[in-house]
């Protein structure tokens, strides 16, 4: 299929999960709404309100940071940049395209991404099970 008509089947897709969390966010902030608003009986019921609000809180924070990666996605696709690494300026594989359509990096560069993160958190390369002995924590 030509790079042409792939971009556009993936931009009719983005649009139409784009309205979808859409509609799911406006459902999720009518929720928290009703729940704050709701009368609460006893410590259980403001519990499991509390609760409840907190995770449709999470739900509504993870799908308001995909919209926005999809939004910049259609960004992308509108400014004739979409399927070009940020990090090489090379081709983004449609592999990874069609798993990740809102990707911003090839694979190799994510990875070394991924990298230079875990070596930021882990400075002296140790592994994940390494226990430190008492001179090295001081």
């Amino acid at each position: 299929m030509p790079r042409t008509e792939y971009i556009r089947k993936v931009k009719q897709q983005l649009v139409r999960r784009r309205e979808s969390l859409t509609r799911s966010l406006a459902g999720e902030m009518r929720s928290l709404k009703n729940l704050h608003e709701s009368g609460v009986g006893d410590e259980v019921d403001a519990s499991l309100v509390a609760e409840q609000m907190e995770l449709g809180g999470q739900l509504a924070e993870v799908e308001s940071r995909e919209l926005a990666k999809i939004n910049e996605a259609l960004e992308r696709i509108r400014s004739g940049r979409y399927g070009k690494c940020d990090s090489c300026g090379g081709n983004i594989k449609a592999a990874r395209l069609q798993a990740v359509p809102h990707a911003t990096e090839c694979i190799d560069c994510a990875r070394a991404g991924e990298r230079r993160l875990s070596n930021d958190d882990n400075p002296r390369g140790y592994s994940r099970d390494h226990h430190m002995t008492p001179e090295e924590a001081a």
